[in-house]
């Protein structure tokens, strides 16, 4: 029986392909409005065909069970509006389960059971908790998922739930699902065996596009993974991560427009291909494969338009169909495109720290024309978001943060250091925070906390998932605790800078690739000059260093 649900459900998927391409040609975008919940009957329509045919929630919960096919009309599905929510569904396979900010729908052991809908953005199923799976799967067998778009409600706010969860299931096909944030990874499965995943759109999530554990037998083919790690403030962990896993395909897919620290992560796996994939206009922050334990397979892939800093974290590799050894210098010779997220300059000069604000942004040259720019004089010190900037709320005030700058350069206009300053005056944040910018520029003014007298806790310039920064002919002083602090950067370059009167050192940097430090002065510091953890590729005044622990004056 186990086999011929096996060829059953592999014909499915074949029957499925050929509507997708069919379906996708003459697709609607037009969001159907479902009956309302307090409307309509909880009660499923009787099946003619075996079908039953659905058009509110409580109606598809009610419908779930083994052995059948529900299939959704056009609509949109808010789980969160279900009249059992939070109590009894009155169906021994599905129960409501706590998390955090509410509940999530679980199905449980409703082997044979498929769902479908009438098309992507044709039919959706949501829920609002931010903490809740829009859709839990638990002990199936023999799952069929088509045709539809699940994801969470779209009011503003973060995510920690995920979209698809399976856990323990087995024999399962997502086939011509759209799969959205905000939700923290599209497809989670955790225990699973024999998974297809094809013709789905996965994007706009935050942390993953697909997660696997401990799972086996899995195809993923001629899907799209876009806009990851976009959306939220950290860039998204890895478009693919696999822990522990067993005969793995992803084939013939799209990945593009993403933002993430690995294209693939993957720990203990064995027998996973990656082939004729097309990467690009994706920006990868630490490296394109994070593969610790054993190697993938990559035959065919290619790679346009791509920000990669290096291909493989120190210890991974890859091996070819033939199963030679793939290294750096392997991919090195392959044109990734762009190497710099970067455009024509647009130079703005600057007397104050309202200009300065309002500056602030891509393609940006800030021209410091002032004695001095104190951060916390703005208009808007402490007020809400802007497009490339925010205020972190710490312990006794607010500290600039700039994300998603990119090619941004901050200079004074005749590069006399001492002769322009940056200032603020919390004693608890940085004075300038950069996250998630790349090709950044910093050169020939100072920057530290203002001198009242007081102990101070946070730093001067802290860089976050940034690539390509370089501080050139700038002070930076105390009261501040680190002059530069960096964590998770590529490619970092102090030159010609002086560093004196800080309280706990001079520059701190962790799991940072690319350090050059290059005739700067360190005075006056309460701790060691230079304090790498977790780091590669350094060299100071020409000399190379071990970054992986070291602590030096």
């Amino acid at each position: 029986m186990k086999k011929l649900l096996s060829v059953l459900l592999t014909l499915t998927l074949l029957i499925s392909l050929v509507a997708c391409s069919q379906d996708a040609a003459g697709e609607t975008t037009v969001i159907a409005t479902a009956v309302p919940v307090e409307t309509a009957s909880a009660e499923p329509v009787a099946p003619q065909d075996g079908v039953y045919t659905v058009s509110t929630v409580d109606e598809f919960i009610a419908a779930i069970g083994p052995d059948r096919e529900i299939h959704l009309e056009p609509g949109t599905y808010d789980l969160s509006t279900a009249s059992t929510y939070a109590g009894e569904t009155g169906n021994e396979w599905c129960y409501w389960e706590e998390v955090y900010d509410g509940y999530e729908l679980v199905i449980q052991f409703a082997n044979n059971l498929t769902i479908t809908g009438a098309g992507k953005n044709v039919t959706i199923l949501s829920a609002a908790p931010r903490y809740a799976q829009v859709l839990k799967l638990v002990g199936c067998y023999g799952i069929l998922l088509d045709s539809f778009t699940a994801g969470h409600t779209k009011e503003p706010g973060s995510c920690v739930g995920g979209v698809i969860y399976l856990e323990n299931c087995e024999c399962v096909i997502i086939d011509y699902v759209g799969l959205y944030g905000c939700g923290v990874t599209g497809v989670t499965a955790d225990g699973c065996d024999t998974m297809t995943i094809a013709g789905c759109d996965i994007y706009e999530c935050s942390y993953n596009g697909i997660s696997f554990n401990n799972c086996t037998y899995t195809t993923v083919a001629n899907c799209r993974f876009y806009d990851l790690g976009k959306t939220e403030e950290w860039e998204a962990d890895a478009v693919f991560v696999l822990e522990s896993s067993f005969d793995i395909t992803i084939l013939d897919c799209e990945i593009y427009g993403n933002v993430s620290q690995y294209l693939l992560r993957s720990s203990g796996v064995d027998q996973v291909m990656l082939k004729n994939n097309v990467f690009r206009d994706n920006w990868v922050k630490s490296s394109a494969f994070g593969t610790f334990g054993n190697f993938v397979t990559l035959d065919g892939n290619t790679f346009e338009d791509c920000l990669i800093p290096r291909w493989f974290t120190e210890g991974c590799g890859a091996v070819d169909p033939e199963g030679n050894t793939i290294t750096e210098d392997t991919l090195n010779g392959i044109d990734t495109g762009e190497t710099v997220p970067a455009g024509e300059k647009t130079t703005v000069t600057v007397t104050n720290a309202d200009e300065f604000l309002a500056a602030i942004g891509p393609n940006t040259e800030i021209v410091i024309d002032a004695e001095t720019i104190d951060l916390s004089t703005a208009k808007d010190y402490g007020g809400g978001p802007k497009k490339y900037y925010r205020w972190e709320d710490i312990y006794d005030g607010p500290g600039l943060v700039i994300t998603g700058a990119d090619n941004l350069t901050i200079r004074s206009k005749d590069g006399k250091t001492k002769s322009h300053t940056i200032s603020a005056v919390p004693r608890y944040a940085n004075v300038l925070t950069f996250i998630n910018c790349d090709n950044l520029v910093l050169s020939g003014f100072t920057a530290g906390h203002t001198k009242e007298p007081g102990v101070c806790v946070g730093g001067v310039l802290r860089f976050q998932n940034c690539t390509m920064v370089s501080v050139d002919n700038c002070g930076l002083f105390g009261c501040g605790i680190l002059g530069v602090s960096a964590e998770l950067c590529t490619s970092i370059t102090l030159r010609k800078c002086d560093i004196y009167e800080c309280s706990n050192g001079g520059v701190q940097m962790l799991d940072t690739t690319g350090i050059t430090i290059e005739q700067c002065t360190f005075r006056d510091l309460g701790g060691n000059n230079l304090m790498l953890y977790g780091c590669s590729d350094v060299t100071v005044d020409g000399e190379p260093i071990n970054g992986q622990n070291y602590n030096g004056r």
